[in-house]
């Protein structure tokens, strides 16, 4: 697999990753730091939280279809954590936690879990070591999930159901169409900020690492072990720099650049995702011309792409489930099939379908049967912009995290010009970047100390080179910044999220660091897996339980 030297202009580097330029403004509220954030010195944990009893209770009643074996053992409860962990007499929120424990004997370590978003529920994500290939981990580890605040089964919040226009097409620069999307992201960031107080002050990395720690402490640790998935590596980076002395092994798998800002991880997304899309996705549907009929080229398929996308920029599509093929919708759910290689199939059959359906006299009638393939790729797509394909809470903590941890820089005018900058790079989701609320967020005062990896254990990062979500860019940038990192990476691979996918490099590294403290040599690689025949998708990581099929199980937990 060619290897990419796609990079950002300078020019587009001071607009997108974060840097001030000339004449910008920057974003409302990013002042100095108050008790909204974490506090330089850690506030002691009042009694009334540092002494409640948690219930434990099945998450899962019976044994049910699909559950993996002993997934009936992993327990459910109700954690209460403050409203505000520096004024902790203002109230509470109730967290929902879960944790699995070895069938046989007293666990030797606590391996707190989170799967990343930011927002996505967490409870579930324990399951992932019932694989028999994670055994020394879970006979050796107390496995803990919580859905963060914000969201899940948690005290949530929300935007009031409110999107940001998606049934605009983000490429057309009209000043008509710039206005009424920039109108619309600056709307979502007054609902989001209305609808979620006074909780949303208080959803951010500082406040839930401490909702992490007291869990800690609640089941008897003195320092804790870590697996995080994507944000989960960001939340993994702030709990080690704010816990250096609770902190053991901790593996962060597909990271963010956790030692900059969120404004610079989503600048690197447009660029990840077009690499994916070009060197990895378009080729492979070339290469199965006779299945999908798109030609036998990467730049017949994407003149496809192309095709489809006009147009549905000119007739939206209404499929059986009830989405809405516009323009925009589109480019997200092929963004959605970039995740991991097993999806590609379902976003070839969804560009195939669709160039045959718009080439006959009734395209919405011959666009029906691919509801399914909208369905797969919509709930992989977890993007800014992507289809919510998922509660409100979800999408709320997204953007609260996200706008709330660190400053945003820019205005209008900038934001208006680096989306078309990164459009005209970037095609495939550069345009929509202009749907950016945190720009026009009403920023609480959030102190989010900058990990260094100081004090800290080792880190193993392991990051795919081709990430179209959290690009190697990124993870390069963290580990060269966080003291003691160790990055893993696997070649000729794209896909986001290793861990539990089928790839046994990848996890006999992550179990023996997990399990025994033992660490992979500096400069090791591990190898990608194949890419999947358009006949058999991916077979093998589906029936490991793999992270794919986690979301499936939490809409089976009891109340």
């Amino acid at each position: 697999m060619r290897r990419s030297r796609a990079l950002i202009p300078t020019a587009l580097l001071a607009l997108a990753l974060g840097t001030t330029p000339a004449g910008a403004a920057p974003a409302p509220g990013a002042g100095s730091p108050s008790p909204t954030g974490q506090s330089s010195r850690t506030q002691p944990v009042s009694p009334a939280f540092r002494s409640q009893q948690l219930a434990w209770q099945p998450c899962f009643p019976g044994p049910g279809e699909g559950l993996p074996p002993g997934g009936e053992r992993l327990e459910c409860a109700s954690m209460k954590a403050p409203l505000d962990w520096n004024d902790q007499g203002r109230g509470s929120i109730d967290l929902a936690v879960s944790r699995l424990r070895p069938v046989d004997g007293e666990p030797k370590n606590l391996l707190l879990t989170n799967p990343g978003g930011p927002g996505e529920p967490g409870v579930v994500v324990p399951l992932l070591f019932l694989d028999p290939a994670h055994r020394a981990v879970a006979d050796s580890s107390e496995i803990v999930g919580m859905d963060v605040r914000g969201t899940g089964a948690s005290t949530s919040i929300s935007c009031g159901g409110r999107t940001i226009g998606r049934d605009r097409d983000v490429r057309d620069r009209s000043r008509a169409n710039v206005a009424a999307m920039l109108d619309s992201a600056q709307a979502m960031a007054r609902a989001c900020r209305r609808a979620s107080a006074p909780l949303g002050d208080h959803v951010n990395t500082a406040q839930t690492v401490r909702d992490f720690d007291l869990l800690r402490a609640l089941l008897g640790y003195e320092r804790t072990n870590w697996f995080g998935f994507s944000a989960g590596t960001w939340l993994g980076a702030h709990y080690a720099t704010a816990f250096p002395a609770r902190t053991g092994r901790f593996v962060l798998d597909s990271s963010v650049p956790f030692t900059r800002t969120w404004q610079y991880h989503y600048a690197l997304q447009p660029m990840g995702f077009e690499r994916r899309f070009r060197q990895d996705f378009l080729p492979w549907v070339a290469r199965y011309e006779q299945a999908y009929g798109l030609g036998g080229s990467a730049a017949s398929v994407r003149a496809g792409y192309e095709r489809v996308r006009a147009f549905l920029a000119q007739q939206p599509l209404t499929l059986e489930d009830g989405t809405v093929l516009t323009a925009t919708t589109f480019d997200s759910l092929i963004a959605g099939s970039l995740y991991s290689k097993g999806l590609f199939p379902r976003g070839a059959e969804l560009l195939a379908g669709l160039n045959a359906a718009i080439g006959g006299p009734s395209p919405e009638a011959a666009a029906k049967g691919l509801s399914a393939e909208a369905s797969a790729l919509r709930s992989a797509a977890r993007m800014p912009g992507a289809p919510a394909g998922a509660p409100d809470a979800v999408d709320a903590t997204f953007y609260t995290v996200g706008c709330n941890d660190t400053p945003w820089y820019g205005n209008r005018q900038t934001l208006a010009a680096t989306s078309a900058a990164q459009g005209r790079l970037f095609p495939l989701i550069g345009w929509r970047t202009i749907a950016e609320p945190c720009v026009f967020w009403d920023r609480p005062a959030v102190n989010l100390p900058k990990p260094t990896g100081r004090g800290v254990p080792p880190v193993l990062m392991v990051q795919s080179e081709h990430d179209p979500a959290t690009p190697m860019e990124g993870a390069k940038l963290a580990a060269s910044e966080f003291a003691n990192a160790r990055l893993l990476r696997v070649t000729d691979e794209g896909d986001h999220m290793l861990y539990g996918n089928g790839n046994a490099c990848v996890d006999e590294a992550v179990d023996a660091y997990l399990a025994d403290g033992v660490l992979p040599r500096r400069g090791a690689t591990c190898a990608g897996g194949p890419l999947p025949t358009p006949e058999a998708p991916a077979a093998a990581p589906a029936e490991r339980h793999s992270t794919e099929r986690l979301a499936a199980f939490a809409d089976r937990l009891s109340p």
